[in-house]
């Protein structure tokens, strides 16, 4: 009797581990599609009866794609560098096609808008030509590198590097000044005007203005010379460099507006006169560009005014892609020149060379050398 129920409990228990097995596997296998059937919630029936609640998840709804973020904020015209950027793993129903992917696509694209800490990239908001930037949102302030600001400047042909200048370059800044010498009281340009009152015997005044002053010398035979200056004074040229401008613009800037349409071109075989009572209308050949938007430093744009304002002469040198080193350069004048090409300062002559077109053979003076050597045409 006892065998009989210690069998029977072994069949119970066999019979439960085959059952166990068959849920086991019928929740595996799902309905044969590959889905993975998950038990939310247990549904009460009509009859009170508990029924099971499936949700099916697709594979690759699991499936995890990586995409790229911004790990810092970033402002608007900011070029992406590997600094700035990271990658996370975000599930593949929640990632479009819009989203970068590769951290190697966004480097070196430009933000079209500000770009905030944790932000998911996507192709729209990065932009490869920063030019766009500028014409798309409020202008081209989205050009000016941080801690730098913009101004306008006048440019024509020979400055502008013959007009080969456009967003975006960097640009060497030439100036030319011209030194004079102060009277340090008055603060007027040198030499200065003197004025004399003499007084006869009777006790008459003359006032006698010399101008320039010059300076009284004693002759040797114990006379006294005025002596003037027979030219004005010539002003000292000094020439110097700033390095490492952006240009923002050139040309005056236009706001985005409709696309021109294009005018069609006509075969000038086909019209052959203009019809009378009909006035020829000629396209305006557009006026090259005169002005040029830079950016630099504010001290070095408040020397760029300074320049200007006291008419140096000003040059822009077109640098190189991707050239940002600052080289040392000394500032030229006439004693750089002198130091740095040995020149010799030649000795004073008593002779020089004169064109024929400047004076006739007969009217030709000797300069210099003895007396009698020019009596004589010796």
């Amino acid at each position: 009797m006892r065998g009989r129920r210690t069998l029977a409990l072994v069949l119970v228990l066999v019979a439960l581990c085959l059952l166990s097995l068959l849920i086991v596997v019928y929740l595996t296998q799902g309905d044969g599609t590959g889905a993975t059937p998950t038990p939310v919630a247990d549904v009460t029936g009509v009859e009170g009866t508990p029924t099971p609640l499936i949700v099916t998840i697709a594979p690759d709804q699991l499936q995890l794609v990586d995409v790229v973020v911004s790990i810092q904020t970033v402002p608007r015209g900011w070029q992406m560098t590997e600094a700035e950027l990271a990658i996370e793993s975000r599930l593949a129903s929640e990632v479009g096609t819009n989203i970068i992917t590769n951290i190697e696509e966004a480097i070196g694209l430009y933000a079209r808008t500000d770009i905030f800490q944790g932000q998911t990239l996507t192709r729209d908001v990065l932009v490869g030509d920063p030019r766009i930037i500028g014409q798309e949102s409020t202008g081209p302030s989205s050009l000016i590198p941080p801690g730098f600001e913009a101004m306008a400047v006048p440019m024509d042909r020979l400055s502008s590097v013959a007009y080969a200048l456009a967003p975006g370059d960097s640009i060497d800044i030439m100036f030319s000044l011209l030194f004079a010498e102060l009277d340090e009281e008055f603060q007027t340009l040198l030499p200065n005007a003197a004025a004399f009152i003499l007084v006869n015997e009777e006790g008459e005044r003359t006032v006698v203005v010399i101008d320039p002053y010059g300076r009284f010398e004693s002759l040797a035979n114990g006379d006294t010379a005025h002596i003037a200056p027979s030219d004005s004074p010539q002003p000292v040229p000094v020439s110097f460099i700033m390095q490492n401008a952006v240009v923002i613009q050139v040309g005056q800037w236009e706001p985005p507006g409709a696309p021109a349409v294009p005018t069609p071109t006509v075969d000038p075989s086909v019209v052959t006169s203009t019809p009378e009572g009909v006035e020829a209308t000629l396209t305006p050949t557009p006026r090259p560009a005169d002005v040029l938007v830079i950016a630099l430093p504010p001290q070095q744009l408040l020397l760029l005014k300074y320049a200007l304002e006291h008419n140096a002469n000003v040059d822009f040198a077109l640098r190189g892609i991707n050239d940002g080193q600052l080289y040392q350069v000394n500032n030229v004048d006439l004693n750089y020149l002198r130091e740095r090409f040995n020149l010799d300062i030649p000795p004073d002559f008593n002779y020089t060379i004169i064109s024929p077109e400047s004076s006739d053979a007969e009217d030709t003076v000797t300069i210099g050398g003895d007396a009698d050597d020019a009596e004589t045409g010796e």
